[in-house]
Parts: C-alpha cells; structure tokens; sequence
C-alpha cells in the first residue's frame, strides 16, 4: 500500500521515473491542434443539438438572417434584435448551421456574457 503521507527522504518508484522518460515534446499536441479540436467539438456539440447532427429537433427560435458573408458587428447588431434569453443559443445554432465560424462564435458569446454582466452593474449617484 502506498503512503499517502510524505517524507523527506523518500526515493521516487523507479516505475514512476521510467514511464516519464519516454514522453518527449514532439508527443504533445501543439496549441493550434488543441484550439482546432476545441472547435470541432463546440461544433458537434451544437449540431447535436440543434437537429443538423443526429435526430431531428424542433427549434424555436427567433428567426434571424444570419449567413456567413456577415461580419461580427453585423451578427452582434442583428442578435441585439433578438430576445436576451435566446442571443447565445442564437450563436451556437448559426454555428451549427454553418453561418458562423468557431472563432467569431466564441467572440460574439464572450461580449454576449460581458453585455450581460454590465447590466448587473448599478451606479451609483
């Protein structure tokens, strides 16, 4: 049984030590591989459930007209007519659909939350 209490002279297990020595940096996946498996996944995940991948889902969202020559001030501008409530499911369905990439789709929903956190800010006079 292993002590789980620790003691200044204790040695290492040799098994431990062995196993590290093999990992080498080229094992590792580089950042751009990680953000791009990062993405296909968001992008499973939201055609999952939105019914584009998979068994077929009712959506019921407002409708906008989102395609995929806008750019982000033009999404975020017609997203603001949109219900609160429905603004990110909005985000990741068009994403879904394909109208949004990955990367915009993280920055809309990132001002979407910051937006949202400064209503909750109260001043003060």
């Amino acid at each position: 049984m292993d002590d789980l209490v620790y003691t200044k002279h204790k040695k290492p297990q040799a098994s431990l030590v062995e196993n590290l020595e093999p990992l080498s940096h080229s094992d590792l996946p580089s950042l751009a591989q990680l953000q791009e498996k990062q993405r296909n996944e968001l992008l499973e995940i939201a055609q999952v459930r939105y019914g584009i991948k998979g068994s077929k889902v009712d959506v019921k969202l407002t409708p906008l007209r989102i395609d995929s020559n806008m750019n982000e001030a033009q999404v975020f501008k017609i997203l603001l007519t949109a219900p609160e409530h429905e603004r990110a499911d909005q985000v990741l369905y068009e994403m879904a659909k394909g109208n949004l990439g990955g990367d915009m789709a993280n920055r809309i929903l990132s001002s979407l939350a910051l937006l949202s956190q400064f209503k909750k800010i109260k001043v003060e006079k």
